[in-house]
């Protein structure tokens, strides 16, 4: 009995080595699965993470693409009502000529655009102007070779010094000022 004895404790043994390596696979093993969850789960995370910021890089430049429309179209409906206002008020300066207080104010630019005026002048002026040009000038004392041109609105251009100084006193040339000034302030109050 002695040598089933020892058969029986080295099967004994041998079945606690198993069972001891058994254990340790196991152990080995769940650590492993463990261990390639959170690798997964960081990979996963990256992959999400990678995502989420191209996504939200896309939504920022389909924002700003958004923004950068709606300042273009609010710009074009800016310019667009803003030449409304000057062509209809161009339009309405160029009646002025037709009604009886155009020669009071044709008078007033010619004084303004000749003041401080030394020597030969040119004063240009539409061609339905010529005669009220010339009566204006007699009136002020003022010698000026007056010439028609139909490129010239209500209003008169003075040339001074063989042409080197020109002083542009039309209605279309104080509405151009105007229209300058007004543009920025129009700007302005759409964009608050």
């Amino acid at each position: 009995m002695a040598i089933e004895d020892i058969f029986r404790a080295l099967e004994q043994q041998a079945d606690d080595e198993c069972r001891d390596i058994l254990n340790a696979a196991d152990i080995q093993a769940a650590s492993i699965v463990e261990e390639a969850r959170a690798e997964a789960e960081r990979i996963k995370r990256r992959k999400l993470d990678a995502i989420e910021e191209g996504l939200r890089a896309r939504a920022g430049k389909i924002v700003n693409d958004a923004r950068l429309d709606a300042k273009r179209a609010l710009a074009g409906v800016r310019e667009q009502l803003v030449n409304e206002v000057f062509e209809a008020a161009s339009a309405r300066l160029a009646s002025l000529r037709d009604q009886s207080g155009y020669e009071r104010v044709f008078r007033d630019l010619a004084e303004e655009a000749l003041a401080g005026a030394d020597g030969p002048c040119v004063v240009t002026v539409n061609p339905a102007d010529v005669a009220l040009a010339k009566k204006v000038l007699a009136d002020l004392g003022v010698t000026a070779d007056v010439q028609g041109d139909p490129g010239v609105g209500a209003g008169l251009t003075v040339s001074l010094h063989g042409g080197r100084v020109v002083r542009k006193n039309t209605f279309e040339s104080r509405l151009e000022k105007v229209r300058q000034t007004a543009e920025a302030a129009v700007a302005e109050i759409l964009t608050r």
